[in-house]
């Protein structure tokens, strides 16, 4: 029904948030969210001198009808799935996440979100992940004997993380004696079983994990992997592009530094909104009733005092607003902000 080989995948699209981490894939009409969070934590005892790696999948049920909302048998393999893909084949160098040896770690947190269900979850959901770590940048910290200083990414520039591989899920089902690359949710409905190989752009084999059902050949497993590693280079350098791209536009736009949208209240934007529409103003009209200027249905509330020259060139205006209170309801006027 949507007209493409059998071993050809969704079109697949990357687009990334305001902050550092925050990716939405689309891989047909699957939809997934994934973000990653930093915090200080203290290190296992095993391993002192490494940060750690943890991931969450939330089926959510206005996905599909098929989740209830309570934690599954198949989140659970999701998870399992990219603790294997990611974290256990050290895609992330957790010894660069060590900020004090045995005392404090940078931990990373994963949380993958399935926002629309339409089939192989498994392998939108390693996209995600792999392109919200490339796309994360860690604070940055300093040691200076008992004293470590973290600094927020308006102190100093974020860092990126250390990728040393990509991995990429590809999940194949069988459906008698056929295959077929990224089933949909019809075709999963209808499949014997399948097989998701996670593979990296050095053509290493990373996991292989057998769903339903089905018995492989020697020569059948050989040929899965073959395509798994080709389909991981397309979408390994797709991701590459994507990441390229989102990187252009923040150097074009000056937001080399992202700041998150509740980190200014509404005030403070309609300020900036105000002061730079009244660099932008020309001419001035003078009236005997100064009123305040409004954007939209709410009232900008401050003093402040422009010189402009006015229409006739003969002189300048100052022009004062009044102090009004910010009130409750004027805040829900502009949703967008």
């Amino acid at each position: 029904p949507d007209c493409r080989y059998s071993y050809d995948y969704r079109d697949i699209d990357i687009s990334f948030g305001p902050q550092w981490g925050h990716t939405e894939v689309l891989l047909g009409n699957t939809r997934v969210l994934s973000r990653v969070s930093c915090t200080v934590t203290q290190p296992t005892l095993s391993r002192p001198n490494e940060g750690s790696l943890f991931f969450h999948v939330n089926l959510s049920p206005m996905s599909s009808t098929k989740f209830n909302g309570a934690r599954s048998d198949f989140s659970t393999v999701v998870t399992r799935l990219l603790e294997r893909t990611i974290k256990e084949t050290r895609v992330i160098d957790t010894e660069s996440l060590c900020i004090v040896a045995g005392e404090k770690v940078l931990k990373l947190r994963v949380d993958i979100t399935l926002l629309n269900y339409s089939g192989n979850v498994i392998d939108v959901c390693c996209i995600a992940a792999m392109a919200s770590l490339s796309h994360f940048k860690r604070p940055d910290f300093v040691v200076n004997g008992e004293e470590v200083t973290v600094f927020s990414h308006k102190e100093r520039d974020p860092i990126p993380l250390s990728v040393l591989h990509i991995p990429i899920t590809c999940t194949i089902a069988f459906c008698g004696d056929k295959i077929l690359v990224d089933p949909s949710d019809e075709e999963e409905s209808v499949m014997d079983g399948y097989v998701s190989i996670a593979t990296n752009t050095h053509h290493e084999i990373c996991y292989i994990y057998l769903g339903g059902g089905v018995t492989l050949t020697p020569a059948l497993v050989s040929k899965c992997c073959e395509i798994s590693s080709l389909k991981t280079q397309e979408i390994s350098t797709m991701i590459t592009r994507y990441l390229e791209q989102d990187k252009r536009v923040r150097k074009e736009s000056g937001v080399e530094k992202p700041v998150a949208i509740s980190n200014q209240t509404l005030q403070e934007k309609l300020d900036k909104l105000y002061v730079e529409d009244r660099r932008n103003t020309k001419d001035i009209s003078v009236e005997d009733d100064v009123k305040d200027p409004a954007f939209g249905s709410i009232t900008i509330r401050y003093i402040d005092e422009v010189e402009t020259v006015d229409e006739n060139g003969t002189g300048s205006v100052t022009v004062t607003t009044p102090v009004t209170p910010a009130t409750k309801d004027e805040d829900t006027a502009f949703p967008g902000f």
